[in-house]
């Protein structure tokens, strides 16, 4: 059996704006791969270096699944660890170069990558390889690290909407200003398609995800003698300890509710900028905008109504509200453009996305805020139950399926583009009209559908605040316990 102790006699830090700020930093490099996934990746390796959209979708979602496996692996050996630095920074710290190395990789493929469809496929699938297994060695570790860093129930909220909050305007701020400055038409050249465009954006991504990971190592450095530290008794294993995880109600709700979302995000991950681009036919500055204005909107919201909000509901209320109005919400616009109700290209028409794309923003922020919250106080339920901290299993675990399944959304939506008819090089306004409707149907009502399947588990979660309050009362008592044999 594992069980972890905490020194009570040596009090976990009250969390301040910068320690907020400085541990928020960590989310960048996930956030930048989150960017390039959802605007560049696919995009750029179909429609600009040639490869079917079969074998781009077929290589991120190899990756994907091989992410969902890994995650959970790190996560319960960064639970058994013991190191004079702790539980969590040393996978932080070996992570960060190949990090950088991974983006600059992924978004320059040499000249004898570029000769056939197998060389470029395996070149992608490397590459993403890397990236995502970097990614994992950081970031499971680091959010179990927010798990640890404080206990209080509306100051998990706090961190969770920084680290959240923060991943997504970097992220967008970065992609929104490489379409509007590197991918920008240039004497009449569509930036979109130009190759050395992607390598410049590769060494930005690179250059940006090694600072802010080394200053949120360096940031949550004076936590480390704070940190619970695991003690690893004979008989405990990680399978053993991922099937203990899944014993618990909320947990599996919670999963279950990830993994459609999950789907859902591989989905969208994969076709936003190709609807952009064909379905509504926008041009890169008018992309640019529609990726900073609606996230940086949503951004906005959430840090002025999260605080009011989490006091006034509970976090599975708040679920229940973001899934029924994201539903709402994906079967109003795409139909009425499929219906020729909407204007040709007109100011409003880009208006109405724009409001579009901030609710559902709005709600998707609301929604892994509330998750991420949920999972910190389920890691506590776990513990009275079991004996045993498990952030980084349950973290883990927790985005397995959904990464998993997610890997099926990129499987789907590659051969998905070939099946519609998308073509290499296709200028903007030359989709033909099978194109128009397969993008219009996934991206609404398709997407509406899936949405159901969170709604449903979001009504079987049992989390309360003064259910946590209970929690932590029983831990402290048999903590204190503990001090005293």
């Amino acid at each position: 059996m594992s069980k972890v102790t905490i020194d009570s006699r040596n009090p976990i830090p009250a969390i301040s704006l910068s320690t907020r700020l400085l541990y928020s930093s960590g989310v960048v490099g996930y956030a930048l791969k989150d960017a390039a996934m959802a605007a560049f990746i696919l995009f750029y390796y179909k429609q600009v270096l040639g490869l079917s959209g079969t074998l781009t979708g077929l290589a991120i979602a190899i990756s994907i699944v091989w992410d969902g496996i890994s995650d959970p692996l790190v996560g319960a050996w960064s639970d058994k660890i013991r190191t004079a630095i702790g539980r969590r920074h040393p996978f932080m710290i070996v992570s960060v170069a190949p990090l950088g190395v991974a983006f600059i990789l992924l978004f320059s493929p040499p000249e004898a990558a570029l000769e056939t469809q197998a060389s470029l496929f395996t070149w992608l699938l490397l590459s993403i390889l890397l990236l995502r297994t970097a990614l994992t060695v950081f970031m499971v570790p680091y959010l179990a690290l927010g798990a640890e860093i404080t206990t209080d129930y509306h100051e998990r909220t706090r961190l969770a909407s920084a680290r959240t909050n923060l991943g997504y305007f970097v992220g967008v701020l970065v992609s929104a200003t490489a379409l509007a400055l590197l991918f920008n038409d240039k004497n009449g050249v569509d930036g979109r398609f130009v190759i050395e465009n992607y390598h410049l954006y590769g060494w930005v991504s690179a250059i940006l995800t090694l600072t802010f990971s080394i200053t949120c190592i360096a940031g949550t450095w004076r936590h480390i003698p704070y940190l619970a530290k695991a003690t690893v008794h004979k008989g405990s294993n990680i399978l053993r300890d991922l099937i203990t995880a899944f014993r618990n109600r909320n947990f599996l709700y919670l999963v279950i509710f990830d993994t459609a979302l999950g789907g859902m995000g591989g989905i969208i991950a994969t076709l936003l900028m190709v609807t952009y681009t064909y379905f509504w036919e926008l041009n890169a500055l008018q992309i640019s905008f529609l990726f900073a204005g609606p996230i940086i909107t949503a951004v906005i919201l959430i840090t002025l109504c999260s605080e009011s909000l989490n006091r006034r509901f509970e976090k599975q209320q708040l679920l229940r509200l973001s899934c029924a109005l994201t539903i709402i919400n994906l079967l109003w616009l795409t139909p009425l453009k499929l219906g020729g109700w909407l204007p040709e290209n007109s100011n409003l028409v880009f208006a109405l996305i724009y409001i579009n794309w901030s609710i559902h923003m709005t709600m998707t922020i609301l929604r892994v805020i509330a998750v991420q919250t949920l999972l910190a106080d389920i890691v506590d339920e776990q513990e009275l139950a079991t004996g045993k901290r498990q952030e980084g299993a349950m973290f883990a675990a927790a985005f397995f399926s959904a990464k998993f399944i997610s890997g099926f959304g990129y499987l789907i939506a590659g051969p998905f583009l070939d099946l519609i008819g998308l073509e290499p090089g296709l200028q903007p306004g030359e989709a033909p009209q099978q194109v128009i409707w397969g993008l219009g149907l996934i991206m609404g009502p398709g997407l509406a559908v899936t949405m159901l399947i969170p709604m449903w588990m979001s009504l079987k979660l049992r989390a309360s605040h003064a259910t946590h309050i209970t929690v932590r009362k029983a831990l402290a008592a048999r903590a204190k316990a503990a001090d005293t044999q």
